[in-house]
């Protein structure tokens, strides 16, 4: 298993996976202090709001890739059946794959949240609330990351799903709002429709819009909530599709 996890961190720096994400994470950081400074009042406040938007884009988008691009390579190059004629069941061999991801996305978070720490911490509470939030965000991407990886049998298909599933996760809050208005559509039964068809999407997806808000670093956690919210999520989801990986994976023939 621990075989695996390493193998995963060589070829995270093989790739440069981590070097390019760092000049992602700082060109952002650059492009958000540009313009925070244009602000004629709370500039401090403002280039933290860009920036932690942007690094956090940059860290879920090159952990996607890396996941699924990952994943369907072990499986185009027969490394999956490499591992499975030695003494590991599929069980453990999806585990290790989820501990070694894991493992490459708190060492991309790390450096987010240092680049946030060096513009100022405003407010310490909830600088270590979205510090947090942001990596347990990491490995919710990560096991989604995971799940369509080994359901989906192409790296762009796979690729393409983790993101609309995080975009669709991202703006579940705004399209809940705005389904709530009743001003979508024309005929108000197709608003109460779309209106409940997003409320149940958002039960059994998970509301990401509800992690790792930027005000948290400016004026802290007001509802902890709200960190309860964000972290039951999490737990729930996470365990979810580790088990329906796995299911998926033990119906599979090699």
């Amino acid at each position: 298993m621990f075989t695996n996890v390493r193998y995963i961190l060589l070829t995270a720096l093989r790739d440069w996976l981590f070097a390019a994400l760092m000049i992602g994470v700082i060109a952002c950081a650059l492009i958000a202090h540009l313009l925070g400074s244009t602000a004629l009042i709370e500039t401090q406040e403002m280039t933290l709001s860009y920036t932690s938007a942007s690094v956090r884009v940059v860290v879920i988008t090159g952990l996607i890739i890396f996941v699924c691009f990952h994943i369907r390579n072990a499986f185009d190059t027969r490394e999956i059946e490499v591992f499975l004629s030695r003494p590991i069941t599929r069980f453990n061999l999806v585990f290790s794959y989820l501990i070694g991801f894991t493992a490459v996305a708190i060492l991309l978070a790390i450096p987010a949240v240092v680049l946030i720490a060096v513009q100022g911490i405003i407010n310490p509470e909830g600088f270590l609330l979205w510090s947090l939030s942001l990596l347990v965000e990491c490995w919710l991407v990560v096991a989604v990351a995971l799940f369509f990886s080994f359901v989906l049998k192409s790296a762009v298909t796979s690729t393409m799903a983790s993101m609309g599933f995080y975009v669709l996760a991202r703006m579940m809050g705004f399209f809940i709002a705005t389904s709530g208005s009743g001003r979508m559509f024309e005929e108000g039964w197709i608003n109460s429709l779309f209106e409940y068809v997003l409320k149940f999407l958002s039960i059994v997806m998970p509301r990401l819009d509800t992690f790792a808000k930027s005000d948290w670093l400016i004026y802290g956690m007001k509802n902890m909530a709200d960190f309860r919210l964000f972290l039951g999520q999490a737990v729930i989801c996470i365990a979810l599709l580790v088990l329906a990986t796995i299911a998926d994976f033990r119906h599979k023939q090699f």
